[in-house]
């Protein structure tokens, strides 16, 4: 699977914890680009990136994340 494909699973995942249907993220989105990615979310997404991409990323890395490219790193 490629970067790119990558991201655009990740960005149903943001859409889907944040419930926001038309959100569109780069891998350059953080924290700083949307109030609603606080800390629960932050859990909320990577137990469904877990999910989705069948892994397990260690609790002290995902803590903490604040732009989705730090996220698509985990997933390399």
């Amino acid at each position: 699977m490629t970067r790119n494909e990558k991201l655009l699973k990740v960005q149903e995942i943001f859409r889907d914890v944040l419930d926001q249907p038309d959100l569109c993220i780069t891998e350059r989105f953080s924290t700083t680009d949307c109030p609603e990615w606080d800390s629960v979310a932050t859990v909320q997404i990577v137990l469904a990136t877990e999910a989705a991409f069948d892994i397990r990323m260690p609790m002290e890395t995902v803590a903490g994340l604040r732009q989705v490219s730090e996220l698509l790193d985990l997933l390399s």
